[in-house]
């Protein structure tokens, strides 16, 4: 019913055409069914995050600690299943099936992949619907909404992809007939924010910051004709061309992850106070770390959060906690 009269007729019938407006909503009440009763079942689905807090007497208290459980992530029909074995991801896996059993939903098993973490498994196999899902290969990387996983994990097929995102724009631009100030633009208009997107998870090594920066300039050189052999220290000086490095648009881009992180509530909101809760521990940190940030003495450079506590460091920046209990 509308202010110009009522509309023509619409056959509601047992699907969601692609592109409806409404397609969202009456997805989440239809799918949150299946999320709830893999949540319902967690002794048997999921994975458990715990942190415990040491005593001064060095001794571990479980009664201090604190945990959080995930099984599933959803956005629209793209989902996630989480599971601490094979047997408790199979277990996941049933329950949906039987759900798209139930409902008469018909599901692209060419679609589906599995990827074993830390898996003890030479060659674990897992079902869906009856059908076996493709177990990824340790060298072929999936990509999932807009991050990358891989068996190696997060960090290797992040940086994978975004050195290639690098190459490819390098490779592209110099075909281009463009001003200096119009490659200047397109890098940090188009290719900074899509290299801060692809390893927005990810810290990125100072190494592979200076290899991506040292393909940039040497694009930027021969597009404007000057010698190979010009310092690039030169093309980042704010006097002359300003173009900022990697390592400064990590900067920028982690303070202002950190700040949503720390800000954030449900899931994600958890999983930063868990995992920064356990760097505390730890590294024997009386304070938390973004409170009282230092460089930390773990061999971990590439790990996210120790990245980010070395930049709080080196940036002299700290979060003020307004009361003990505030971390």
């Amino acid at each position: 019913m509308t202010d110009f009269g009522l509309t023509n007729d619409y056959q509601v019938h047992n699907s969601l055409d692609q592109g409806e407006v409404f397609l969202p909503f009456l997805w989440h009440i239809f799918y949150d069914s299946l999320l709830c009763e893999v949540k319902r079942q967690e002794e048997f689905c999921g994975y458990r995050l715990n942190s415990y807090f040491i005593a001064k007497t060095g001794r571990v208290e479980p009664q201090a600690g604190f945990s959080s459980f995930f099984a599933a992530g959803a956005f629209v029909n793209d989902t996630i299943w989480v599971g601490s074995s094979q047997t408790a991801t199979q277990h996941i896996l049933n329950v949906a099936s039987e759900f798209f059993r139930i409902n008469d939903i018909s599901i692209n098993n060419d679609k589906m992949v599995a990827i074993p973490i830390n898996c003890r498994v030479v060659s674990p196999f897992l079902t869906i619907s009856g059908s076996p899902i493709f177990i990824v290969k340790k060298e072929e990387p999936h990509q999932y909404l807009g991050i990358f996983l891989s068996i190696d994990g997060l960090l290797k097929p992040s940086l994978a992809k975004a050195y290639s995102d690098v190459q490819f724009f390098t490779n592209l631009i110099l075909k281009k007939a463009i001003s200096d100030k119009q490659f200047l633009y397109l890098v940090s208009v188009v290719l900074h924010p899509i290299v801060s997107y692809r390893t927005q998870f990810s810290f990125v090594p100072l190494s592979v910051c200076c290899k991506w920066d040292a393909l940039i300039c040497k694009g930027f050189k021969s597009k404007v004709d000057l010698p190979l052999d010009f310092p690039n220290d030169a093309l980042h000086h704010p006097s002359l061309y300003s173009l900022k490095t990697f390592k400064q648009i990590q900067t920028e881009s982690k303070l202002t992850s950190i700040v949503c992180f720390a800000n954030a509530v449900g899931i994600l909101g958890w999983l930063f106070f868990h995992r920064f809760h356990d760097l505390q521990t730890l590294s024997w940190h009386p304070v938390h770390l973004l409170v009282s940030p230092v460089h930390l003495k773990l061999n971990s450079s590439n790990n996210f959060l120790v990245g980010v506590v070395h930049i709080f460091a080196n940036c002299s920046l700290s979060f003020s906690s307004p009361g003990p209990s505030a971390f």
